[in-house]
């Protein structure tokens, strides 16, 4: 039996925690001091999977046949984009400033450090609005064409095969990464995949998919230039794990009802803007270990979120 819709909003508002703080994990390399390796498995690997997981996610919830619902969420993304984007304007502006023009578009098409997924986001979502009433079959065809596209593209980087300075050549986009996801998440609900599989069948395959990521991650860094290893911006393993993810939050069971009433999903929204604000200025002026930037990054994040909740500023930010 299916749970009820206040317990699925509540399973993928935990799963958007969990994927917010792999983000975190990218960024703040808790376990970089300890070993090159350390830092490959987990930074390179298991939170690969935080990005094609929101896409997933933002997939499920995709609602083509509300009237309108779909244009106002492109156009709420790419505003949330430019605001952003000037919020954050003292972090990244040097590097317009060195990199001349072509930088500065660069920042605008293609997004800042974690900023870029909002862009993203936007392309993926005006993608699956004009293919939604395909065939099942014809979504899955283009979301794995996509999918592999982008990979082979991220192998020809690894192998110079391309310039890897060349950013159009970028995998880290809405249409080769972030669409095959979100098509892959609306094809759940869509195909009724999200009824037909149990809770735990799925978290034990996500879980699966989570370890799939470190055997893969490690795999590309072996095909990768040894001097300059290009971390994987996509994963077959998540094909694997983030569906599962996704399914396992739905079917999960009953929560407590004071978990319920806990801001997750603004909280997880609040930690993905935020956190790289206090890595930056942290790895910058604050000769810290990692391990503690990430601490001080989560920390931070949460309590400021909190804060924006309290003065009423949290549903225009995030």
């Amino acid at each position: 039996m299916t749970a009820p819709p206040s317990a699925r909003l509540v399973g993928l508002d935990l799963l958007k925690l969990f994927l917010a703080l792999l983000v975190v994990t990218i960024h703040a390399n808790p376990l970089k001091e300890i070993s090159a390796e350390a830092t490959w498995l987990l930074g390179n690997g298991v939170a690969r999977i935080a990005v094609p997981g929101f896409f997933c996610v933002a997939g499920y919830m995709f609602r083509p046949e509300v009237p309108g619902r779909s244009r106002r969420l492109v156009l709420r993304y790419l505003w949330l984009h430019l605001l952003w984007l000037t919020l954050y304007l003292p972090f990244w502006w040097p590097s317009v400033a060195s990199g001349g023009v072509m930088q500065y578009l660069k920042l605008w098409v293609f997004g800042w450090w974690q900023l870029w997924f909002l862009t993203g986001l936007a392309m993926a979502l005006a993608g699956a609005a004009l293919v939604w009433r395909w065939r099942i079959g014809a979504l899955l065809v283009l979301a794995l064409g996509l999918f592999t596209l982008g990979y082979l593209l991220q192998i020809a980087r690894m192998e110079h095969w391309v310039p890897r300075s060349w950013w159009p050549l970028l995998v880290r986009n809405g249409v080769l990464l972030g669409l095959p996801f979100f098509l892959l998440g609306h094809l759940l609900r869509r195909a009724g995949i999200d009824r037909r599989i149990g809770f735990a069948p799925a978290l034990t395959l996500g879980i699966a998919g989570l370890g799939l990521s470190v055997a893969e991650t490690m795999a590309l860094r072996h095909v990768a230039d040894p001097a300059h290893p290009l971390a994987p911006e996509t994963l077959i393993a998540a094909l694997i794990a983030c569906p599962a993810l996704v399914v396992a939050a739905v079917r999960a069971p009953p929560l407590p009802a004071w978990l319920s009433a806990w801001p997750l999903g603004t909280v997880s929204a609040g930690i993905y803007f935020l956190h790289i604000g206090f890595v930056i200025a942290l790895t910058r002026f604050y000769p810290l270990p990692r391990a503690e930037v990430y601490l001080i990054a989560v920390t931070g994040s949460v309590l400021l979120t909190l804060a924006l909740i309290r003065l009423r500023l949290a549903g225009r930010l995030f």
